[in-house]
């Protein structure tokens, strides 16, 4: 992803998360805001509404108090109730069973039966009877008062009373309709069923006879505490208020409910969220094409620097890089990039002279290789012919002169492997080393004949030569570089080595792991990873050149595998290894019981022909 798409998205990503964060915080916050005015706005109608029932009980009990004192012909009366009756003695048993007393005044609400009103001298009207309660029980606001007359009982039955509601109603939220919907509605309950109500129904008649929500009932009808939060009324959710109507004895016999339309508080909150919207989104556009502007701003010089980058990275230093304009950073930047950009074509410029130079030094050098090792080997061949006649009479010389003789041969012969070791190496740098791998018996077309070769060393070290090679050990490898390998692991074994040689083979899945071991003092551990160096020698003697094991290592690279080496009986440590292989417990390898010091080198070759061989 382009710079300039990744700064835009990462500031459109920001923007973006910051905006959705605040619209929904904004939400919220204007959520709870119209709620809370609403929720305050129901508590408050609900302590308006029973402040106007308690107006009610007011005008109740100066009527009671007017008949109480027989004055009735004299004073108007504010209210005329339903019920009156005057109790020249104790009351009745009927209203003594509610808890009223003859000694004192009281009002509040009061729940009677059919058969009680008509005891008491009352028949309910239709209006009432198509409000009453089930069981035909009817909600009255009752005021008791003792007087010169006797004790006063008046009532004003609340069952179908829709003008009480309504005035209540029109007093707290006036004639606003929101839809088809009264904004405000006003109910009393005879326990769950409305008797009382400004609260439609789905075909618009007032839903006198339905019963209160379920939850409502159980929360202020049977727990006794007020419900101050939504429910739903009938058909509509309303931001509603309960608390419930107690009789003279403390029992929950009804209930009084304001309530308000959620559904227009919904909608205030939904239009000031898709103004708020409405807001944002424009001005979100604006800051993202700022964004876009700044980051273009920012990356095309940038862009700029990276073409000419390109260009210079092909060895076109032509390409100039941008002018220095822009942001402080982006002019320190381009001056500071055309600085390396010079440095870099005077550096290129010396490299190559220098390559040059090199080039022809190195020709001159793989030239002159290739002559003096040459001219050695056929020196050497002759000299080795020469010896090889005087080793042919050896029969007629004396001890002390075949002595000498061995000595000879066995000089020419370290000569003429430190002479091939050049002569390969000078083939090996100039790519001329043939590789021609196949299926090799090791063992058979290398190993043994090289034993052939140099029997006459062996012999007169008076090695013990052991074998732990199976016979079907195979490895796809070059014959005449594999006898380079070994040439220089044996010859390396009768040099620095005693008392035994051993060759070792054994299969690891699709490997051979070949290894070459002597006896003698173990290399020492720090001095491992320098044996395959070029020109690296670490036995204190001017024998060889060093190159033997760079040469194996290239070889044994050259076939796909790993060479390295491991201290047999080093102490404090174990063995030691240099390469990729651990130093596991190798074929041969003298048991705890008898150690015998000594040196392995290992190599890891392919057991079959390779697939993209």
């Amino acid at each position: 992803m382009k710079l300039v798409n990744r700064i835009f998205f990462s500031v459109f990503g920001l923007i973006m998360f910051s905006t959705l964060a605040s619209t929904i915080l904004g939400a919220v916050l204007i959520s709870d805001a119209v709620r809370s005015e609403a929720s305050s706005r129901v508590e408050l109608g609900l302590k308006e509404a029973r402040s106007e029932l308690d107006n009610s009980l007011v005008d109740l009990s100066f009527s009671a108090q007017v008949y109480a004192e027989g004055l009735e012909e004299v004073l108007v009366k504010t209210t005329e109730p339903d019920l009156v009756r005057v109790f020249p003695a104790a009351l009745p048993p009927l209203l003594s069973r509610y808890g009223l007393v003859s000694d004192k005044a009281q009002r509040g609400t009061i729940r009677f039966s059919t058969e009680d009103l008509r005891e008491l001298g009352y028949s309910p009207q239709d209006a009432h009877l198509r409000a009453a309660c089930p069981g035909g029980d009817f909600l009255c606001l009752y005021a008791l008062y003792p007087g010169q007359q006797g004790t006063a009982f008046v009532a004003t039955l609340l069952n179908g009373n829709i003008e009480l509601v309504r005035g209540i109603q029109q007093n707290l939220f006036g004639d606003d309709l929101y839809g088809d919907k009264p904004f405000g509605t006003v109910t009393v309950f005879c326990r769950d069923i409305r008797v009382a109500t400004t609260v439609l129904g789905p075909e618009g008649n007032i839903a006198i006879g339905t019963r209160v929500s379920e939850e409502v009932r159980q929360k202020v009808l049977e727990q006794g505490e007020m419900w101050l939060r939504r429910a739903f009324v009938v058909d509509e959710w309303y931001l509603s208020a309960y608390e419930p109507l107690r009789d003279p004895r403390g029992e929950n016999i009804g209930i009084l409910y304001v309530g308000v339309l959620e559904r227009k508080y919904s909608d205030i909150r939904s239009r000031a969220v898709t103004f708020l919207s409405a807001l944002i989104v424009p001005t979100l556009g604006l800051v993202l094409l700022a964004a876009f502007l700044i980051a273009r701003s920012i990356v095309k010089p940038l862009s700029h620097l990276a073409e000419v980058s390109a260009q210079i990275r092909i060895g076109q230093f032509e390409a100039q890089a941008p002018p220095a304009e822009g942001a402080q950073e982006i002019r320190v930047l381009s001056d500071a990039f055309q600085r390396m950009k010079e440095a870099i074509r005077e550096r290129e410029k010396r490299l190559t002279l220098q390559n040059v130079e090199l080039e022809a030094a190195n020709k001159d050098y793989q030239e002159l290789l290739s002559f003096v090792t040459h001219e050695l080997n056929n020196s050497i061949g002759a000299l080795m012919l020469n010896v090889a006649l005087l080793a042919e009479d050896e029969q007629n010389l004396v001890p002390e002169d075949r002595e000498i003789l061995d000595q000879v041969v066995r000089d020419v012969e370290r000569f003429r492997d430190m002479v091939r070791n050049y002569l390969n190496l000078s083939r090996l740098e100039k790519g001329t080393l043939r590789y021609s791998p196949e299926m090799l018996d090791i063992r058979q077309n290398v190993i043994e004949p090289l034993m052939g070769r140099l029997h006459r060393w062996i012999a007169h070290s008076r090695f013990d030569i052991r074998w732990d090679w199976p016979e079907q050990a195979k490895v796809y490898a070059d014959s005449a570089l594999m006898d380079i390998v070994y040439s220089n692991f044996i010859v390396n074994a009768l040099k620095y080595g005693k008392q035994w040689l051993e060759f070792s083979a054994r299969q690891e899945g699709k490997w051979w792991i070949l290894a070459v071991a002597n006896g003698g003092t173990p290399i020492p551990q720090e001095k491992i990873p320098l044996l395959f160096k070029k020109f690296s020698r670490l036995v204190g003697s001017s024998d060889g050149a060093g190159l033997g094991l760079y040469l194996v290592q290239k070889i044994v690279e050259q076939h796909g595998g790993e060479v390295w080496c491991e201290s047999i009986g080093a102490p404090a440590g174990g063995v030691a290894s240099q390469g990729s292989q651990p130093g596991t417990p190798q074929p041969g390898t003298p048991q705890p019981g008898t150690p015998q010091p000594g040196t392995r080198f290992l190599m890891k070759l392919p057991a079959t022909k390779p697939e993209n061989g």
